[in-house]
């Protein structure tokens, strides 16, 4: 999952910025669908930047969470290392930034979704899949937007 949507301000660091008013609407949608599609992690590793955490915490979910420095604007295999040693959850959600997680999306399926939006990965943007440690192939799920969930 990709943040949802921030605030930005050329004078504001970056690592700071925080969630808007609409990122907060989109991330409390995104949990609300998580639940009512049967998607609930039990584990969730979260970049520790502020629109992260916010993100994670608008969600309203009850798993465990590791706020993790290394997960800032991490490259894919970093991404992918990150949920390789945490394998042994049923169902993990990595909550992340642009490029990264987009990249490491479209590396982990052979076949993409038809959904206009996995290119873009808006903020938001959330996948789904059936991950298989064991050769690190993943089976498509269900990708959405916040844009889907309506307003």
């Amino acid at each position: 999952m990709r943040h949802a949507l921030a605030d930005w301000s050329p004078e504001q660091d970056d690592y700071a910025r925080n969630l808007s008013t609409q990122g907060q609407d989109q991330a409390r949608r995104l949990g609300s669908w998580l639940k009512t599609s049967g998607h609930m992690p039990d584990h969730a590793l979260v970049s520790d930047a502020k629109r992260t955490y916010q993100s994670f915490a608008a969600l309203e979910l009850t798993c465990a969470v590791d706020l993790m420095a290394q997960l800032y604007l991490a490259e894919p295999a970093s991404l992918r290392a990150a949920i390789n040693a945490q394998c042994h959850h049923a169902c993990l959600l990595l909550l992340a930034h642009n490029p990264g997680i987009a990249e490491l999306a479209s590396t982990l399926i052979q076949t993409p979704p038809a959904h206009a939006a996995f290119y873009k990965y808006p903020p938001g943007a959330t996948l789904v899949l059936n991950w298989k440690p064991e050769d690190g192939s993943a089976q498509l799920i269900n990708f959405i937007t916040p844009a889907d969930l309506g307003p």
